[in-house]
């Protein structure tokens, strides 16, 4: 009987911790990257994402304009996406999530003045502000 009842608290406690895993992302939270642009998690329910996410990166537009995020998070990392509907373009981010950073790739799609869609690829360090 006491190891049944030791059995049973470890699975509890293993199936608590894959939780707790499961949950990296606060929300709500505030994360802002090395270029001064924005994340704000609102709500990671069901390992849904959302939230908005405010561009003040030096050389793109559509800056300081809060625009939708949604992706998705899990205990492996998270997505996320943004579409700068004034700019004609969105931005997918991927990343893990490493206590209170988040390092990320994007991948910016957009169309160039001559009517040709493009894409730009970077990455960048989001840093928990809250």
């Amino acid at each position: 009987m006491k190891k049944l009842l030791g059995f049973l608290l470890l699975v509890q406690s293993v199936l608590l911790s894959a939780e707790a895993m499961a949950q990296g992302l606060p929300a709500p939270s505030y994360w802002k990257n090395e270029r001064g642009s924005e994340l704000f998690v609102w709500s990671t329910n069901g390992g849904v994402l959302q939230g908005t996410f405010t561009n003040h990166a030096q050389g793109f537009a559509c800056q300081g304009i809060p625009y939708p995020a949604s992706g998705s998070v899990s205990p492996t990392g998270l997505y996320f996406v943004v579409t700068f509907a004034q700019c004609n373009s969105f931005t997918r981010w991927v990343g893990t999530i490493k206590g209170s950073q988040m390092p990320t790739s994007w991948t910016l799609f957009y169309v160039d003045n001559k009517g040709k869609p493009r894409k730009l690829k970077g990455a960048d360090i989001f840093r928990r502000v809250w």
